[in-house]
């Protein structure tokens, strides 16, 4: 049997094509450690594999959501320490700024600063929310623009002078002004009802029904003309079953206490008022704050405790990223040196093909004759 030269031509073209594909296939081996058609090599077990890649996505995705979570908790562990720390600066002023006039102005002055850098410090957002916003978080939490701070100034005074039946804070006693910042209030004359700073300025909250006792509307306070309602903590999951919150609300009493605590020394004119009122304010002044950094210390550590339950997620998420990756590495997976070997080969077994090829185009009858 004979065989034309037109057939081994064409027999090597088809032979070329063929390697050339087998280098391709062999060369995306080498640089990926895979199958070069991952579908056809594995045939029926290739779903596995589709599930281990969308098991993998979801782990990586959930370590991409925790890293968030934790550089929320870093900004918002950062503004508590500013406000901490402000805090303890406002103590000392409150201890020292009671002797002299001098010392008075310089105490009033250190509260309306200390105030605006406690409300800039609740505002903190990052990527356009605001950290201490809650579920709302498109909301700032509190205002601070000026108006508004002289309204909250003008109203802590007007329920003060009110709620004592003076006209001037100048008239206020001692014993007054102890009765109305303590919990039971101070009753003015002629009236049968207690005032106290504490209903005045956080309100009571609404009391439902319980049986006979009809139900009690709450009663807002000065507080509530500042802040935002304050949606409900937000939360997110850290795993496919843990969830954690990932926001301190603004109306926590941390925050509002510390807040009380700068707006009565600057509301209140105690560069008017006689030593020993003077004294008896700025006592109270030092319990609302004390309150107010004790539940900031409090919030901190909540936040702690979070992160660390972050952390053990995360080496949980790795550990299952790394399983599932072994996993569908073991079935997509080639030995990259076999491929480099097998590249070499079919690229020697191509050069062979080409020279093959050469000569056949080379032969004509012509020669021969």
């Amino acid at each position: 049997m004979s065989i034309s030269s037109l057939t081994l031509s064409n027999f090597s073209r088809s032979t070329i094509q063929r390697v050339q594909t087998q280098i391709a296939d062999a060369q995306k081996e080498f640089n990926t450690g895979r199958h070069a058609d991952v579908g056809r090599t594995l045939g029926r077990v290739t779903g596995n594999a589709i599930s281990y890649h969308s098991q993998e996505d979801t782990f990586q995705s959930m370590l991409d959501s925790n890293k968030l979570i934790t550089s929320r908790f870093q900004l918002m562990d950062n503004s508590l320490t500013s406000i901490r720390n402000a805090s303890d600066d406002y103590s000392k002023a409150l201890i020292n700024g009671t002797a002299t006039g001098t010392g008075t102005a310089a105490l009033i002055q250190s509260a309306q600063q200390g105030l605006q850098q406690v409300l800039g410090a609740v505002n903190v957002s990052s990527g356009g929310e605001y950290l201490f916003g809650g579920t709302h978080a498109n909301t700032q939490p509190v205002k601070s623009d000026s108006a508004t701070l002289t309204t909250l100034s003008g109203s802590i005074q007007s329920k003060f002078l009110d709620a004592l039946g003076i006209t001037d804070v100048s008239q206020a006693t001692a014993d007054q002004v102890n009765a109305y910042f303590s919990d039971a209030g101070y009753t003015k004359s002629g009236s049968a009802t207690a005032r106290s700073f504490s209903v005045d300025f956080f309100g009571t909250p609404a009391v439902p029904a319980n049986g006979a006792t009809p139900a009690v509307a709450a009663v807002p306070g000065i507080w509530d003309g500042i802040a935002d309602s304050g949606g409900a903590v937000s939360s997110a999951y850290i795993s496919r079953s843990e969830q954690i919150d990932t926001s301190v609300n603004v109306n926590t009493p941390a925050f509002k206490n510390t807040v009380a605590a700068y707006a009565m020394i600057g509301a209140l004119g105690v560069d008017k008022m006689g030593d020993s009122a003077r004294q008896a304010l700025t006592t109270a002044a030092q319990v609302k704050l004390k309150s107010g950094q004790d539940g900031i210390v409090k919030v901190q550590s909540d936040l702690g405790v979070r992160q660390n339950r972050v952390d053990a997620a995360n080496t949980l998420l790795t550990k299952q990223k790394d399983l599932v990756a072994a996993a569908y590495d073991r079935l997509e997976g080639v030995d990259q040196t076999e491929a480099g070997l097998l590249i070499n080969q079919l690229k020697t077994q191509l050069d062979a093909t080409f020279a093959v090829t050469g000569k056949l185009q080379n032969l004509s009858l012509l020669n021969y004759l």
